[in-house]
């Protein structure tokens, strides 16, 4: 009987892969996402993976893949630090290593995996972008184009939330800071900076790293009021890299959420983390069981 399942989530920098039965992993490993030929790549590793583990194809029941861009359908229309448009990675991949293949968005694989748990929540993943899952009654809502949950393009000011809030963005909006106001910041004694030197140096009681994280996750927070007043999920979950910055993050967020928020509504930090994607894989089979041949 084919138990056995890979969940492959395939972000801009790196690829995580895992092999599970049911509801145990057997194996995970990391590789650098390649720029180009993915697809081989992916082959290249599902055979590989095969062979170490003495299985067969028959023996696995799918490979469910969440990419970090606009899927619908299956159909990755839009992936642009994958270089992908437009893109049947699915059946191509299917063809080559006889499993079946399913291919979601990233964070609304995620959300799935979240989702063990709740039956309504929006997931806000905050990495080198920011993506989001919704799922209201056990149901994702991935929206006419599949473009559900893309609030990194949503404006507040005269930027979106993307541009001042991903890990990428909050640099840029540090950066920008520095460079405009003439006072001192332990900041300046980074030559390349991170979110995570930012977030460091906030702790740390350095003001303007204070100033920059408040100003700009206390409007992430506000945002996500706005949301969950229109659409009451149980729960809101923060993952990505920046979650790793814990209570601190999530107060700030609170703050802006409790301005303008009408529901009440939990917000907290991931537990699942990197996990959450592989969840989402198992939940998908389970639900799908009586739809798969034997």
């Amino acid at each position: 009987m084919n138990n056995y399942a890979f969940s492959i989530d395939l972000g801009g920098t790196s690829t995580n892969f895992s092999v599970f039965k049911s509801d145990e992993i057997i194996s995970e490993w990391t590789l650098p996402t390649p720029k180009n030929h993915m697809t081989e790549m992916l082959e290249a590793e599902i055979k590989n993976k095969l062979s170490e583990l003495n299985l067969k194809n028959t023996d696995f029941k799918a490979i469910v893949i969440g990419i970090a861009g606009i899927v619908k359908n299956g159909i990755v229309h839009k992936a642009i630090n994958l270089n992908l448009s437009d893109c049947d990675i699915g059946s191509v991949l299917e063809s080559r290593v006889n499993i079946k293949v399913i291919v979601l968005n990233d964070v609304n694989l995620q959300a799935i995996g979240e989702s063990l748990n709740y039956s309504s929540l929006f997931l806000v993943a905050i990495g080198t972008g920011i993506g989001a899952g919704l799922v209201i009654n056990n149901h994702l809502v991935e929206g006419h184009n599949g473009k559900a949950g893309e609030i990194e393009f949503l404006c507040l000011d005269s930027k979106t939330i993307g541009e001042i809030a991903s890990a990428r963005g909050l640099v840029k909006t540090a950066e920008s800071y520095l460079k405009s106001n003439d006072v001192y910041s332990s900041l300046r004694n980074f030559k390349s900076l991170t979110a995570k030197d930012i977030f460091n140096d906030a702790k740390a009681g350095d003001e303007v790293a204070l100033k920059i994280i408040n100003d700009v996750y206390f409007k992430l927070g506000k945002l996500l009021g706005i949301i969950s007043s229109a659409f009451d999920p149980e729960v809101i979950i923060i993952s990505g890299g920046v979650s790793n910055a814990g209570d601190f993050l999530l107060e700030i967020i609170k703050k802006g959420f409790n301005e303008v928020a009408f529901t009440d509504t939990e917000i907290r930090i991931s537990e699942m983390k990197e996990k959450a994607s592989v969840f989402g894989a198992m939940k998908i089979l389970r639900i799908s069981q009586n739809n798969w041949s034997n």
